[in-house]
């Protein structure tokens, strides 16, 4: 699947015009107020829209030279997404009232935070990177229960399951398969990572990136040949491409 970044941009883009345009409306209101009665409600009005509007110049900024340069330091990355967590909602609205689909808005949201992320080039060792998997990787037949323990699985290779256990053990990296973000949540708490590479459809992973923040969460769309939470699939190359991004420089395999 295409992941088009441009898109989340854009409405980022049109979300900030739209607060702009409602503050020009909003100052032409206040130096001629009709009546003396609601003329402190727009002031209250003015500098909330104000405000939202100065957040969403300084994070789109701040990700457009993320993007293009590199991470800014620690601290403004955190406030980023931060931000980004308060504006997302508003702007997923947006899309809505633009007949752009969720999972169109989601996917190219997760492509900005993925670009992020690798802007950040943040060294991670294997211990602290954790891989987090749906459980619908696994094939629906199976009797064998892997969301306690991955390695309950028997390695019969009918799923991807079986090749992405040996891709952690090749790269010496944590390993969980969650039923949802309940699941999920109680892993990062659990392990800690320093990093977690995410597997899931646009809404798990959009939310589970929000619900992350700070902590940086690499987003990998997975395939649906069969339906949503049916027989999934995903690319293991993409997967190895990313390891060997984060932990190649601690001389991983």
């Amino acid at each position: 699947m295409v992941v088009r970044k441009r898109l989340f941009l854009g409405l980022f883009l049109l979300f900030t015009f739209i607060l702009m345009i409602s503050l020009g409306f909003l100052a032409f209101f206040l130096a001629r107020p009709e009546a003396p009665l609601f003329q402190y409600a727009l002031y209250f009005f003015f500098v909330l829209v104000g405000l939202t509007a100065l957040l969403s110049i300084f994070t789109l900024g701040l990700i457009t030279i993320s993007l293009l340069r590199g991470a800014p330091p620690a601290w403004l990355s955190r406030a980023v997404k931060k931000i980004i967590v308060f504006l997302f909602p508003l702007i997923l609205q947006l899309g809505k009232i633009l007949r752009i689909t969720q999972d169109r808005v989601q996917s190219s949201f997760i492509g900005v935070n993925n670009k992020l992320v690798e802007a950040e080039k943040e060294i991670v060792t294997p211990h602290k990177m954790l891989i987090l998997l749906p459980h619908c990787l696994q094939d629906e037949d199976c009797p064998h229960k892997i969301t306690l323990d991955p390695y309950n699985c028997q390695r019969c290779g009918k799923c991807p399951i079986d090749s992405l256990l040996a891709l952690a053990e090749k790269w010496q990296v944590n390993i969980q398969i969650a039923t949802g973000g309940t699941l999920a949540r109680r892993a990062v708490k659990k392990l800690r990572p320093q990093c977690v590479l995410a597997v899931a459809c646009e809404r798990d992973l959009s939310s589970g990136i929000l619900d992350s923040a700070p902590l940086p969460v690499w987003g990998i769309l997975n395939e649906r040949p069969m339906g949503p939470c049916r027989n999934t699939m995903v690319s293991l190359g993409a997967i190895e491409e990313i390891l060997k991004e984060i932990l190649d420089s601690q001389g991983c395999p």
